[in-house]
């Protein structure tokens, strides 16, 4: 299936460059009615030749597409969901639900920006634990070995609320990006401010401290 994978995805790419740009010059007025009847005007003497090849190109990408889909859900290196059994019965969670939740959870540690998380399970060989990658960035002058242990260990927690796994998950912290904290500008009082604040402000009044 992989040696019909790139020629698959050129052609896909070819037919929606092609429809994205006929749809453009149709949108405005460029391609008519009367340049499709011109165009078979031009076809019709070679025959069933370019009808043929209509025919079998459209048969490729309908039969390739789907076969292609099928197969990478069926036979797809990767688990869709996490499965483990307890005392009440199977639980399945999808592995988008876990990947949301991680990242939510990483997002209370306050030097953490910008975090993702991907989960992946092996479908063919549940004796592998679940793999999971964090790639976050932080913050100039945070101790990163700090930080990734303290990101591992918030997730390793998370993932025991969510699944009871029968092997204990692996973790790895990727810091992908670390940025320079800009201090916030103040910004100039506005005219309408100092007015207001000059209006709110009274002088001493004579004579002083006089009761007359």
């Amino acid at each position: 299936m992989e040696r019909f994978r790139l020629p698959l995805l050129v052609l896909d790419g070819l037919v929606a460059a092609a429809a994205a740009a006929g749809a453009l010059l149709w949108a405005v007025n460029v391609l008519t009615p009367a340049h499709l009847v011109t165009a078979t005007e031009f076809i019709a003497p070679l025959g069933l030749w370019p009808r043929v090849a209509a025919v079998v190109v459209a048969v490729y990408l309908i039969l390739f597409n789907v076969l292609f889909v099928t197969v990478n859900f069926l036979f797809s290196k990767y688990a869709t969901h996490l499965e483990f059994a307890t005392a009440e019965g199977q639980v399945s969670i999808a592995i988008g639900a876990v990947e949301d939740s991680l990242a939510r959870a990483a997002r209370e540690i306050h030097d953490v920006e910008d975090v993702r998380i991907s989960v992946y399970k092996e479908r063919h060989n549940p004796a592998k634990p679940v793999h999971v990658f964090a790639s976050c960035s932080t913050w100039e002058g945070v101790s990163v070995p700090e930080l990734t242990e303290k990101i591992r260990s918030l997730l390793r927690q998370r993932m025991k609320d969510i699944a009871d796994l029968p092997e204990a998950p692996v973790f790895d912290v990727h810091i992908q990006k670390i940025q320079e904290r800009t201090e916030p500008k103040e910004k100039p009082p506005s005219k309408k401010d100092a007015k207001k604040a000059a209006e709110m402000f009274h002088g001493p009044e004579y004579p002083v401290g006089m009761d007359n």
